[in-house]
C-alpha cells in the first residue's frame, strides 16, 4: 500500500513538474513573439515652411541668388516606420529672394513672378506629390505652370511616434517645365546666353511635420 502512495506522489509530482515546465517554456515563447508595433499615420508639415532655392546666371560661378518659397501646407504618410506618400504645395507669391528687402530684390520678386517665369497670376501655386522613399531617394511628381514631372532626388529622413523630418540638397533643371525667361536664354548662341539665367536651381530642403494630436 505505501509503495502504491508513493508511486502516486511521484507521478504527481513528475506531472506538475513538467506541466511547470511547459507553461514557462509557452511564457518565453509567447514574449518572444510580441514584437514592437511600427509607427504609421499622417503628419503635417509645420507652418511657414520653406523651400530654399539658389540660382545663377551661366556666366556667373557660384550662386548669386538665394531665396525661399513657402509651403501653404503638407503631408507626409507613413506606413510601418517607411514614408510611403505625401502632398506639397507651394505658394509661388511668396517666391522671395532673402536679405533685407530693397530696390532690387523686389524688382527681382516681380520678375519671377511675371509671365517670363512663374505667371503667377495665373498659376498661384506649385504642387509635389510624393510617391516614395527608398532607401535614400525620394521620388514623385513636381507640378509648376500646370506641367508635371517625375523627379527623384536625394533624401534624408527620419520617422518618430511623434514627427518626420526630411532634408535634402540637390539641383533640379527648371527648363523642363517650360519657363519662357529660360527657354528663351536656352536658345540663344553661347557668348549670348552667357547673360542669362541658368535653369539649374539648387534647392534645400529642412522640413518638419507632427502627426496630429487624438
Amino acid at each position: 500500500m505505501k509503495k502504491i502512495i508513493l508511486s502516486m506522489l511521484t507521478l504527481s509530482t513528475m506531472a506538475f513538474s513538467s506541466c511547470g515546465e511547459k507553461n514557462a517554456e509557452t511564457e518565453v515563447t509567447e514574449t518572444e513573439n510580441i514584437e514592437r508595433t511600427k509607427v504609421s499615420g499622417t503628419y503635417t508639415v509645420a507652418d511657414a515652411s520653406v523651400v530654399t532655392w539658389n540660382a545663377r546666371h551661366y556666366k556667373d560661378t557660384a550662386h548669386a541668388h538665394t531665396g525661399t518659397v513657402t509651403i501653404n501646407s503638407g503631408s507626409i504618410v507613413v506606413e510601418e516606420e517607411v514614408i510611403v506618400g505625401g502632398e506639397f504645395e507651394f505658394d509661388m507669391s511668396s517666391i522671395l529672394e532673402g536679405g533685407e528687402p530693397n530696390d532690387y530684390t523686389i524688382m527681382l520678386q516681380g520678375h519671377l513672378m511675371d509671365t517670363s517665369f512663374f505667371f503667377v497670376a495665373d498659376f498661384v501655386t506649385s504642387s509635389f506629390t510624393l510617391n516614395s522613399v527608398e532607401g535614400d531617394v525620394a521620388t514623385g511628381s513636381l507640378e509648376v505652370l500646370g506641367v508635371s514631372k517625375d523627379i527623384s532626388f536625394p533624401a534624408t529622413t527620419s520617422v518618430t511616434e511623434e514627427t518626420v523630418t526630411v532634408s535634402s540638397e540637390f539641383d533640379l533643371d527648371m527648363l523642363q517645365f517650360g519657363l519662357p525667361s529660360l527657354v528663351e536664354g536656352d536658345a540663344l548662341p553661347e557668348e549670348e546666353k552667357m547673360e542669362t539665367p541658368n535653369p539649374i536651381i539648387t534647392f534645400q530642403l529642412d522640413i518638419s511635420a507632427s502627426k496630429a494630436a487624438h
